[in-house]
């Protein structure tokens, strides 16, 4: 087998020009996957009747339905909900400019979104509830409680899951492609036309999201030993 190293060198630039892309997608959906945990988190945790039997509803059939799925059903769905809201508020929605970008991160956030919930909710029962007893006996309030006490421990124990689920996004981003968002994939796929080496795009699109993911999971381990450098480690037996 002869790969074409020539091209594979010529093209790192290219494909890497389309790094920035698949980082927003991968940060912006990742805030807003956080957002839609902590929503549907709170209605589970406060146990609100009707309203958390339907969150759980919604978390279970977002889980069970498959990534590019819901990738394809917000490109063809969206467009006909956003023209539903042309004229509101001065919005003019424009069907020959649609926002691919904004399809993915909705599909994406919606998504791990609820996966995360369950690592919200996890991570909140995991705190144990005495300190809270601890802090209301001192005069705290529930949200004085929770702001200083409750949420710090909550992300500290939640950290990991976190991490883990924001490299598997960052590699599910590739599959925004499907809904014309042009990031690393897409981009080295279409590299490739001119002259078809598509082993050798895909090879170079495969050790750039290699790189990425390295660098990202160091950065991620050093985070999170900072956040648990006052940790007590367990004394040996």
């Amino acid at each position: 087998m002869n790969l074409n190293y020539q091209f594979m060198i010529e093209d790192i630039p290219v494909v890497l020009s389309a790094l920035p892309v698949t980082l927003a997608l991968t940060f912006v959906s990742l805030f807003f996957a956080l957002v839609v945990a902590v929503l549907f988190g709170a209605c589970i945790l406060k146990r609100i009747p009707l309203l958390r039997q339907l969150v759980v509803a919604l978390n279970t059939f977002i889980k069970g339905v498959p990534l590019i799925v819901q990738l394809l059903f917000c490109y063809y769905a969206l467009p006909y909900v956003l023209q539903m809201f042309d004229g509101f508020f001065g919005y003019e929605y424009n069907p020959r400019n649609p926002s691919y970008f904004g399809f993915a991160v909705v599909a994406l956030a919606m998504n791990y979104g609820a996966y995360l919930t369950d690592v919200v909710v996890s991570s909140y029962r995991a705190v144990d509830r005495g300190q809270l007893e601890a802090a209301y006996s001192i005069g705290m309030s529930g949200l004085q409680a929770h702001v200083r006490i409750v949420i710090p421990q909550a992300v500290a124990i939640s950290f990991p899951n976190l991490a883990n689920y924001f490299m598997w996004l960052l590699k599910a981003t590739s599959l925004a492609s499907v809904v014309n968002v042009f990031e690393l994939l897409a981009t080295a796929r279409a590299s490739t036309a001119v002259n078809y080496a598509i082993l050798e795009g895909y090879l170079v699109a495969a050790g750039i999201y290699w790189v990425v993911c390295i660098l990202a999971e160091r950065g991620l381990n050093l985070l999170s030993r900072r956040m648990n450098r006052y940790q007590k480690e367990p004394r040996a037996v």
